[in-house]
C-alpha cells in the first residue's frame, strides 16, 4: 500500500500515462476481458481526464492514510468494545461511538494533509496532461506554472501562486481550529 507514496509522483505519472494512453494497458485490459467497447483514450478526452488525473492520485497518496489509520486502531483499547457489546451496542453504533472518537486526531491530521496534497497537486497533471485536454486538468499549481513560465506573465503567476498558498494557509488553520475545538468538547471544557 505505501510503494506508491515513495515513488516520485513524475514517475508515478509517466507510469500511468503508459498505462492509459489509448493503446495502453487499461485498454488491452479491456480488450482481453471482453469489455473492449469500454476502450477509451482516457487522458485525452475532456469528460475522464481529471477523473483519470484524480485516480492516480489516490493510488498515489492512499498509502499514507492506510498507514496513519493502522497505527491509529492499534491505539484503540479493545475492552471498550468488549464493554460496548455486553451494554447491547450494535457494530455501527461501537464503530461511531468507540473507533472514530478514538482515531479523531488522525482523522484530522490525514484530512489535513490530503486536502493541502489535492490543493498543490502538480506533478502528476505535468507528466500525465500539462493541463489539458481544453483545460480539463488545469489546477491552480500547474496553471501558476504555465503563467510564470510558459506565458512569462512573471507577476500573474506569482500572484496565483500566493493566491494558492493563502487559501492552504487558511485551510490549515480551519482545520486546526476544528481540531482543537473538539478536543475541548471531549475534555468537557
Amino acid at each position: 500500500f505505501y510503494l506508491p507514496q515513495v515513488l516520485p509522483v513524475v514517475v508515478a505519472g509517466i507510469v500511468w500515462g503508459w498505462i492509459l494512453r489509448p493503446d495502453g494497458a487499461f485498454n488491452g485490459l479491456l480488450d482481453a476481458v471482453g469489455l473492449g467497447a469500454l476502450r477509451h483514450d482516457w487522458l485525452g478526452d475532456p469528460k475522464t481526464a481529471l477523473p483519470s488525473v484524480m485516480a492516480v492520485m489516490i493510488w498515489v497518496q492512499i498509502g499514507y492514510p492506510v498507514v496513519v489509520f493502522m497505527a491509529a486502531l492499534q491505539r484503540v483499547d479493545p475492552e471498550l468494545y468488549e464493554a460496548a457489546e455486553v451494554d447491547g451496542a450494535g457494530w455501527f453504533h461501537r464503530f461511531r461511538a468507540i473507533t472514530l472518537a478514538q482515531i479523531r486526531p488522525e482523522t484530522f491530521v490525514v484530512a489535513l494533509t490530503c486536502t493541502i496534497a489535492a490543493l498543490k497537486v502538480f506533478g502528476p497533471v505535468f507528466a500525465l496532461t500539462r493541463g489539458g485536454p481544453e483545460n480539463a486538468t488545469n489546477v491552480p499549481s500547474y496553471f501558476a506554472y504555465y503563467t510564470f513560465f510558459k506565458k512569462l506573465q512573471v507577476g500573474y503567476g506569482s500572484a496565483i501562486s500566493t493566491v494558492l498558498t493563502l487559501i492552504i494557509i487558511v485551510v490549515a488553520v480551519v482545520f486546526i481550529w476544528m481540531q482543537n475545538r473538539s478536543e475541548r468538547q471531549d475534555r468537557g471544557v
